[in-house]
């Protein structure tokens, strides 16, 4: 109940809004009964970040293709900044020995394994796919112009307008260089997803072989 209502504050107010007090009023408790389960905000916000990610970044499932379950921690890690926009920053800023965030880097390490990454690779493949995650998500929750239709529309007539002898390019390129921000996200996730494929062997796990990748 604490940590919905936490949630629920900084949705629809932000980060900023959030304190034990706030939280005491939006329970209608006294705020000292919120330092009895955390003893700052601080430690709120681990709590409520890592309650987060459990219950909407779900489990790779063993009998999926590595490809499969690799797409789904990604988009389900980036919608988390969409539908948390009040909480992104903290997010982004969040130290990586949460109990939860240990499962996210332990599933998607396991899912490059399965898909025949080099050991000494792993970490390379793994912090592209953090940045890329968490840079997109910053970017869907603090940058309007790239998410607001109207903005993207304005982008777009602004490059329409150049003048095609000296931006011949972007001129052509005009009328789709400001594509939806899902559309754009969704179709670099399968790019990231084609370069794991393309360094190797990568394990079908529903055919239980080993299969070559590209």
């Amino acid at each position: 109940m604490i940590l919905r209502a936490a949630q629920r504050v900084c949705d629809e107010e932000g980060l900023a809004a959030l304190t034990l007090r706030r939280l005491g009023r939006e329970l209608g408790v006294d705020a000292t009964a919120m330092y009895r389960h955390f003893a700052s905000k601080a430690d709120l916000l681990s709590a409520l970040i890592d309650d987060l990610f459990l219950r909407e970044v779900r489990a790779p499932e063993p009998g999926r293709a590595w490809r499969d379950n690799l797409r789904d921690i990604i988009v389900d890690w980036w919608k988390l900044y969409r539908r948390h926009e009040g909480l992104s920053q903290a997010m982004a800023g969040q130290p990586d020995d949460e109990p939860q965030l240990f499962h996210i880097t332990e599933w998607t390490v396991r899912e490059l394994i399965r898909a025949g990454i080099p050991q000494d690779q792993l970490g390379l493949f793994y912090q592209t796919i953090y940045n890329f995650t968490v840079g997109n998500g910053l970017v869907a929750a603090f940058s309007p112009w790239l998410t607001v239709p109207e903005l993207r529309d304005e982008q777009r007539r602004v490059y329409a307008a150049l003048d095609p002898v000296r931006f011949p390019s972007a001129t052509t390129a005009a009328p789709s260089i400001y594509p939806e921000t899902e559309e754009v996200f969704l179709f670099s996730v399968e790019l990231i997803l084609d370069a794991v494929a393309a360094k190797g062997p990568a394990q079908d796990a529903k055919a239980g072989r080993i299969t070559s990748a590209g």
